[in-house]
């Protein structure tokens, strides 16, 4: 049977499993280790290797279930959840992790480290054994045991076939197609439930229901199925005749999208949104209880639902990525020898699934930089009166309607002039050009291409490949990289990324005469402006808040617009990117809208200030603010 059609389910699912299971595994709190994570962390790779066996991955499989047999060593009590058997579960996980990528690459499967791999597991499990610590292990690929079968020696007829092809339902559809294919060898298959077409649609709930007629005896029939590995646990029932055909049922199915075609629905969904809003502010004031207001209404809810639900299904909490984070770190730190603490902050916030696929290696250079680059040594750290152990910390921040993941340590820091300097001896600047570099701007020298501090080149350094390529990755998003790091202070990294097209709560307001929008993420407030409130020192213009004063910039100023102001003076109320208040005068608020924006297209998204364009309902384009990098002065 042909499998290559359930092959990108396969890697999605099975990477979502190992990536489960190395956060489990990398829990270093042993009082955290209770029943229910090993249960789950068991589950995890149990999966794994059942999908891996359906797939007619053997190799992998294998691992899995060595994995899997250690697991239930240390579920059971028998072997301590140390670090060391933490840290060859992860290995082993990594080991599985690159198995999968060769088969999304339909390259052969094996990998060169898994052989030596499995003799250490083998090695432990063992000696476990032999010490009379445990069970022998079971066989690969695990057995079924029938639930429920009746002993009769004659042949079977018709019966009914209901079993369970995995009890924690992972991956059931690839295992069920190679149950139905191989109970075709026993009989006849009358009736499939669910039918094939829920089938490969890629999931259903792991329980299958078929109506077999086969001269087998039953007692036969069920050995045979009770040797099925893909099968958990069967009930065999003798039935009086074949049902008759049922209709198809797929309420339990569910379907795998391409990204590509869910967008095109979602941009489908925001221009329903956006006619009806013309539809809407077509209407006149008389009208606003009639029956097309109402229709309107409702369709605009529906929509509004709608679009909701189909955002929804494209974010993944942050979270799925961290294991990969958590594994580079500890693996490089254990290669260099430097204690290292990786904090990752924000990992419940939901991330466009294609944009964290995006950014994965990105960070992951970042992460590998601050070990190799920015930690010192334990002993040049204890010299400085910091702690022997190094920290990054991996932050994901919502500003407004943008995404910011920030990577930051707190170790040697960057230092300007030995930048130029290596910048200078690698061809990358003249040293005329080198003197006239700002430091602020001399801190970007490390995203050119072939810049390197390193002394040597090793497996993780000195190529002048890294900063460069986060650098590309990100204003690929329409995004971009900002440095900021001291000598000495460690070095910070922010990669500031666009938004998605979304729906947002904003404000419009005018300002000489022209329209903008300003997110209501992005305001603490809102009060007008007048003589009694504001104060003048040293020609800035201060709004007094309580016992607080914030300067204040008119918009107008600041965007370098010509015409009259009009209207009555408004000032909003925001935080700077420094993380101070600051206030916007604009001439009027005309009214919050709910604003279907989008990101700026190049080389208009690399302006400051603005963070996208909205259609308003009158067909006229708004510029979407982004207070937080005005270039206020």
């Amino acid at each position: 049977m042909d499998l290559s059609s359930y092959l990108d389910l396969f890697v999605t699912e099975a990477r979502e499993h190992i990536g489960a299971a190395a956060a489990l595994a990398a829990n270093e709190d042993e009082r955290e280790a209770g029943d229910a994570a090993l249960r789950e962390l068991f589950r995890h790779v149990h999966s794994v290797k059942g999908m891996a066996a359906s797939m007619g991955y053997p190799a992998m499989s294998s691992l899995a279930h060595d994995a899997e047999s250690l697991m239930d060593l240390v579920r059971q009590g028998r072997i301590a959840a140390k670090p060391k058997t933490r840290r060859l579960l992860g290995d082993a996980l990594a080991c599985l992790e690159r198995m999968v990528d060769r088969a999304e690459a339909r390259e052969p499967v094996d990998d060169g480290e898994r052989g030596p791999l499995q003799e250490t597991l083998r090695g432990l499990l063992r000696g476990t054994i032999e010490s009379g610590a445990a069970e022998p292990v079971a066989d690969p690929g695990g057995s079924a045991q029938p639930a429920r079968t009746k002993a009769q020696a004659t042949p079977a007829g018709c019966v009914k076939l209901s079993l369970i092809v995995s009890r924690d339902g992972a991956f059931p559809s690839v295992r069920a197609a190679v149950v139905l294919g191989r109970l075709a060898r026993f009989g006849k298959l009358t009736r499939i439930d669910p039918p094939m077409a829920a089938l490969r649609t890629g999931r259903f709930d792991g329980r299958l229901q078929v109506t077999l007629v086969s001269d087998l005896p039953i007692r036969a029939l069920a050995a045979k199925i009770a040797a099925l590995p893909e099968v958990d646990n069967f009930t065999l029932v003798p039935a009086e005749a074949p049902p008759a055909k049922v209709l198809p049922n797929g309420s339990n199915a569910s379907l795998r999208v391409k990204a590509d075609r869910l967008d095109a629905i979602i941009e489908d969904v925001l221009e329903l949104m956006t006619e009806i809003g013309r539809v809407d502010s077509g209407l006149s004031k008389e009208s606003a209880a009639s029956p097309l207001a109402r229709a309107t209404d409702a369709a605009r809810l529906l929509a509004r639902r709608a679009y909701d639900e189909l955002v929804d299904m494209r974010l993944v909490p942050f979270e799925v990525a961290t294991h990969r984070l958590r594994r580079a770190a500890d693996d490089l730190a254990r290669r260099l020898g430097k204690p290292v603490e990786l904090e990752i902050l924000g990992e419940d916030v939901r991330i466009d699934r294609s944009l964290l696929e995006r950014l994965i290696d990105p960070l992951l250079h970042m992460v590998r930089n601050a070990i190799d680059h920015g930690l010192e040594s334990p002993e040049t750290r204890r010299a400085a009166g910091k702690p022997a152990v190094g920290r990054v910390c991996v932050k994901v921040l919502r500003q407004a309607s943008r995404l910011a993941i920030v990577v930051e340590d707190d170790g040697s820091g960057l230092d300007p002039r030995r930048l130029k300097q290596v910048a200078i001896e690698r061809g990358l600047l003249t040293p005329l050009e080198a003197v006239r570099l700002e430091d602020d701007v001399a801190l970007s020298l490390i995203t050119l291409p072939g810049f390197s501090t390193a002394s040597e080149t090793t497996e993780v350094s000195g190529r002048g490949v890294g900063m460069d390529v986060v650098k590309h990755a990100v204003e690929a998003t329409g995004g971009r990289l900002v440095i900021d790091g001291r000598r000495g202070r460690g070095a910070r990294f922010e990669l500031v990324l666009p938004p998605t097209v979304a729906l947002v709560q904003t404000y419009v307001v005018r300002a000489s005469g022209v329209s903008f929008a300003v997110p209501l993420a992005a305001l603490s407030r809102m009060a007008p402006m007048d003589d009694q409130g504001t104060t003048w020192r040293d020609g800035r213009r201060f709004w007094n808040v309580g016992s607080e004063e914030v300067p204040v910039w008119a918009l107008s100023e600041v965007l370098g617009l010509t015409g009259e102001p009009r209207g009555y003076g408004m000032a909003l109320i925001a935080t700077s990117a420094q993380g101070t208040a600051v206030g916007i005068e604009v001439d009027e608020v005309v009214g919050r809208r709910e604003l279907v924006v989008r990101p700026l297209p190049l080389p208009l998204s690399t302006l400051g200030g603005y963070s996208g364009a909205s259609v308003m309902d009158d067909g006229s384009i708004v510029l979407v603010l982004d207070p937080a990098h005005l270039p206020l002065c």
